[in-house]
């Protein structure tokens, strides 16, 4: 055990890194992470809960605006909103739910300086932006279906050939800017 004190009291980054080494800006970000997922978890209770949805967004570009471990909440969000659609839970509350906090969340981390057009092209939060798209693709299907009504293995069908079209086509493009530079490398966290 004192050994091991020992270790932890001399590694700068834990001293940085805890309450022992000074206030840090972490500190802040974590009450913003709670609220965060308290938020998301408010919006998501109904399907009328969804305006919840709005604070869940500020309370992530308050996240943003303090420590650049925003993107855990983000990734982390979009991947119970990945799990709620696989478990064939998906409803319009959930749509409009994720489509709100995203925008809201984004477009406000993307007025920090630090962070600036990140959300978008970088390749940690592209598991955010997947589900964001694919949210609204599934809402198209769902539009289109309800405008020239269709049974479900009509519908089953045209929604896996509207996925796989419009899939290709985002590879493409994806691709291509890619090869233009577009998309920033991975970070040192995900690197290792």
């Amino acid at each position: 055990g004192v050994c091991a004190a020992f270790i932890m009291a001399i590694i700068p980054a834990h001293m940085m890194r805890s309450s022992a080494g000074e206030f840090d800006n972490e500190c802040v970000a974590v009450a913003a992470f709670c609220a965060t997922l308290w938020l998301w978890s408010r919006c998501i209770r109904t399907h009328r809960s969804w305006p919840f949805a709005i604070p869940a967004g500020l309370a992530y570009f308050g996240a943003a605006a303090s420590w650049g471990g925003y993107i855990f909440i983000n990734n982390l969000i979009a991947l119970h909103v990945a799990v709620i659609v696989a478990l064939g839970k998906h409803n319009p509350g959930l749509y409009k739910s994720y489509t709100l906090f995203y925008i809201v969340g984004t477009l406000g981390a993307m007025q920090i300086p630090v962070i600036g057009y990140a959300p978008v092209r970088s390749l940690e939060q592209m598991p955010s932006v997947l589900v964001f798209l694919t949210l609204q693709i599934m809402q198209l299907c769902d539009l289109f279906r309800r405008r020239s009504p269709m049974k479900a293995l009509r519908f089953c069908l045209f929604r896996t050939a509207v996925f796989v079209v419009l899939g290709t086509m985002a590879a493409g493009v994806a691709y291509i800017l890619m090869l233009r530079g577009v998309f920033m490398p991975l970070g040192a966290r995900i690197r290792g």
